[in-house]
């Protein structure tokens, strides 16, 4: 009886584990150990080339900091200017995603408020959220509202110096002010410090254009830019130094980069995209020394540096921020995180693609191809309404590093006429398709015409534009459409007895650039239409239900509507960004002294 008793314990206790060990959770299951969150110092050293670090003698500072850093060597910008490549860091998308403009200088308030419509997440504004205190000190009038000239966006606490005329010991002064009062908070960081200096008017203080060490002939802007970039060098010097004394450097991911370079090759003394004078400045083309800039990144703890050549884009950063405070991206980005280069997990080619005014680019290995466009124009002082020719400049870089003698044409069938192997035409045609895919969409209107059960009818529409181009987008001629087009007019004209009942004909088209509302008019016969038998956007709206600011009401923004059993006419807009219509250019006196002290207007 006790050994029946013992067996049944044993078999008791048997069951017990065996259930323990099923129904336990698994060692994965158990919560991991919290990774602490990292800080992260972002420098922003305005204007600095791609070829300048380690040269000149001029970077003691930023060399020994490359001996411990990741050296991306092949590092481009997506914009070439500051308020586009400032909101490319911001929101990893390129810069045609965001309704703010980069063709002028003023930020209208539409534009404003649609980015705090559209962008829920920039960068700042996103990490403030989860519960990171970020903070930015600098030059840069282009994260603030305040002016006129850009966009608020999220910073906890933001000190810019730009009206300040000697700035950049404000900027150190305060920046290591912050890092005192960042240590008294005691959570995680991300500080945002943007350097001016080298941006034009170069004006070094005295004794550091001595420093410079070079056999290389150098013309008196060349130096003194120079002599800014030593200057600037010193002062990270006093950043890195304080990071140390406070024992923030091993905890601290440090990022320095530049927002553009500068033209320095009298070749592209003139722009062939704007015609605009710019050398020793920079925003109007997209050639290399403009967009090749430096990317040093120093991780938690790191000691020794590595140069990474794959090629990456300032669309890479954004993921790369998240990603280092373990946060998921809320919205579709442009870019990939840097990390996959770091740890060796990303060898393939990646298309870079840029836009600055006037200028859209694409490259792929050493081959680029730039265009002259008119996608982006604004109207104003600068640019009155006409589109001209967009003309094509291919270039490998690999042959032409300079990018001086570049193959020129204005159509891409202009390439069956040059005398070129089909390996490089088929190249640049490639290089070509992939520009159309990835560049902005422009909002595609769409005119359809419904034979209704009724009798037929001679339909016509008319739809005219006071600057920019109609562009239709037809694929294939249709023998029952008549259809007359000029630069600025468009009629159209359908007999519906040649169409089956219930049958309809759609008529897409463009107002390029997206600058101006067209305008519509609609005739049965003779007959001009104006409140029945028109439906637009996705609700079929009759057209004098608005007055003023009716673009809105074109919208269809989940696709094409039903085809209609009420309306012989249908008239809607599909894809590209809401866009007002109505600019007001105009900048205060503040924003104005802004600009003329940085050298941005005379």
């Amino acid at each position: 009886m006790r050994t029946k008793l013992l067996s049944n314990s044993v078999i008791f206790f048997f069951i017990i584990s065996v259930l323990t060990f099923v129904c336990s959770p698994k060692q994965d299951q158990f919560p991991k150990p919290i990774k602490k969150p990292p800080n992260f110092l972002w420098i922003v050293v305005d204007s600095l080339r791609g070829d300048i670090i380690g040269r000149y003698g001029v970077t003691p500072v930023m060399d020994e900091f490359a001996k411990s850093a990741n050296v991306f060597s092949n590092h481009l910008v997506n914009a070439a200017w500051t308020r586009p490549s400032t909101l490319v860091f911001f929101t990893g998308k390129y810069a045609s995603r965001s309704p703010v403009n980069f063709w002028d200088y003023p930020t209208p308030k539409s534009e404003a408020q649609d980015f705090y419509q559209k962008e829920l997440y920039p960068l700042p504004k996103y990490l403030s959220q989860n519960g990171i205190h970020t903070v930015m000190v600098g030059n840069n009038p282009f994260v603030t509202d305040k002016n006129g000239l850009g966009v608020n966006v999220g910073f906890d606490e933001s000190f810019d110096f730009s009206d300040h005329l000697n700035d950049t010991p404000f900027i150190t002064k305060k920046s290591l002010s912050v890092l005192e009062d960042l240590v008294e908070k005691n959570k995680p960081f991300f500080f945002f410090l943007n350097y001016n200096d080298p941006h034009k008017p170069y004006t070094p203080p005295p004794g550091y254009v001595q420093r410079i060490k070079t056999e290389e002939f150098l013309e008196d802007r060349k130096r003194d830019y120079l002599g800014e970039v030593a200057y600037i060098d010193d002062q990270l010097d006093l950043i890195f130094k304080k990071l140390k004394t406070m024992g923030l450097w091993d905890e601290t991911v440090v990022l320095i980069t530049a927002d553009h370079g500068e033209v320095m090759r009298s070749e592209h003394a003139i722009s062939p995209f704007t015609g605009t004078n710019t050398y020793y400045g920079h925003g109007q083309d997209l050639f290399l020394e403009n967009i090749h800039v430096p990317l040093l990144v120093k991780l938690k703890n790191q000691k020794t540096g590595r140069v990474i050549k794959q090629r990456t884009q300032s669309v890479d950063l954004y993921p790369f921020v998240i990603e280092s405070f373990s946060l998921d991206a809320k919205s579709k980005l442009d870019g990939v995180s840097i990390q996959k280069y770091i740890d060796g997990k990303s060898s393939a080619d990646r298309f870079y693609y840029g836009e600055t005014r006037s200028t859209q680019g694409i490259g792929f290995g050493d081959d680029f191809l730039l265009q002259k466009s008119f996608r982006f124009h604004e109207l104003g002082k600068f640019w009155e309404g006409v589109v001209g020719r967009e003309v094509f400049y291919y270039y490998n870089i690999q042959n032409d590093p300079n990018q001086i003698d570049p193959i020129r044409f204005n159509e891409i069938s202009d390439l069956n006429s040059l005398q070129l192997s089909d390996t490089l035409k088929n190249k640049i045609t490639f290089l070509s398709n992939q520009l159309r895919e990835i560049e902005p969409t422009i909002p595609l209107y769409t005119i359809r015409f419904n034979r209704l059960e009724e009798r037929p009818l001679n339909l016509e529409v008319r739809v005219s534009i006071g600057t920019g181009q109609l562009r239709p987008k037809i694929k294939s001629i249709d023998s029952r459409i008549a259809f007359e087009n000029s630069v600025r007019e468009l009629s159209i004209k359908v007999d519906t007895s040649k169409l089956k009942k219930s049958e309809s004909i759609e008529i897409p088209f463009e107002v390029y650039p997206d600058v101006t509302f067209p305008k519509f008019q609609f005739f049965e016969g003779k007959q001009e239409i104006t409140t029945e038998d028109v439906g637009i956007g996705m609700f079929e709206l009759a057209p004098n239900v608005c007055t003023i600011s009716c673009n809105e009401l074109f919208d269809a923004p989940l696709g094409k509507p039903k085809v209609s059993i009420f309306n012989h006419f249908q008239v809607w807009k599909t894809g590209g960004l809401t866009n007002s219509y109505v600019r007001d250019s105009r900048l205060e006196t503040d924003a104005m002294e802004i600009l003329r002290k940085q050298g941005y207007v005379q």
